[in-house]
């Protein structure tokens, strides 16, 4: 079951949990929202954002990152019984905060918003993300063409600081590398396509993320993992810690019983 931009996570009754990432299946190194939907409590329906749905909010956003997170946050809510809470990870954090101010301002009433690893959205974060695709590329290309292409994706860093522009050249410079070394591999152009389709709308994502007004109307629940250090989030009123590494927070069944407990309001360990 899906509504536009959304799948279903878990089935249930009565309010929905939407949670907020850009994907939410195991597609990093880490667990995702579909493994944290298990541990949730019910009888909550949870809904995920899926990638599928930010491809066209991706491509109104190449001018104006601005309004693509007004065409995201215009659309249609799955949650037909209601809101329970928003649930964001990473960059998907300002934009579960940016969720929440559009329903405080629908229905005069802001829903509780749990954050997982919060993260904000900087030249760094699209240059490390450039960094990561070509990874996956490495093997297929000259070492010194990597380093190359490492070096120019510094350049841009250093001289853009229009993010927008900056999220341009690094897809441009990822498109260019990958084309031709799957063409070496053999790899057929419809899979190169979809490569470069996928890294292209991730760092549009970001770009909505980094649009988004950081904090949210009502109360804020910050979730952390280990060695995750987050930026200032205004309205949060609680941080909690957890000694678990990041790729494992949203599979912890503690992450989930913090994010059940704030839901309802019972009081919560960690820091105020």
């Amino acid at each position: 079951m899906s509504s536009e931009g959304w799948r279903l996570l878990r089935p249930g009754a009565g309010p929905g949990l939407l949670a907020v990432d850009f994907t939410p299946a195991q597609a990093r190194t880490g667990a995702g929202f579909t493994d944290l939907a298990r541990l949730l409590p019910e009888p909550y329906p949870v809904w995920g954002t899926e990638e599928a749905g930010w491809k066209t909010v991706a491509a109104a956003s190449v001018d104006s990152p601005g309004g693509g997170l007004d065409a995201w946050l215009d659309r249609d809510l799955p949650a037909s019984g209601g809101t329970a809470g928003i649930l964001g990870y990473c960059a998907g954090a300002a934009l579960a905060c940016a969720l929440a101010r559009r329903l405080a301002d629908r229905h005069g009433i802001a829903p509780p918003v749990v954050l997982f690893d919060p993260a904000e959205v900087t030249p760094e974060t699209l240059y490390d993300q450039f960094g990561t695709a070509l990874d996956g590329l490495a093997a297929a290309l000259p070492a010194a063409e990597v380093r190359s292409a490492r070096e120019a994706a510094r350049r841009d860093v250093r001289t853009e600081s229009d993010l927008s522009r900056l999220a341009a050249r690094l897809s441009d410079r990822y498109a260019a590398l990958a084309r031709p070394a799957c063409a070496g591999q053999g790899v057929p152009p419809s899979i190169a396509d979809q490569l470069c389709a996928r890294i292209d709308t991730y760092l549009r994502y970001l770009l909505l993320s980094a649009a988004a007004p950081a904090g949210a109307p009502g109360p804020v629940l910050v979730v952390l993992s280990a060695g995750h250090e987050p930026p200032p989030i205004p309205g949060a009123d609680r941080e909690v810690r957890l000694e678990v590494p990041q790729p494992g927070l949203l599979a912890d069944v503690r992450a989930a019983e913090l994010a059940g407990r704030a839901l309802v309001g019972e009081p919560l360990g960690g820091r105020s």
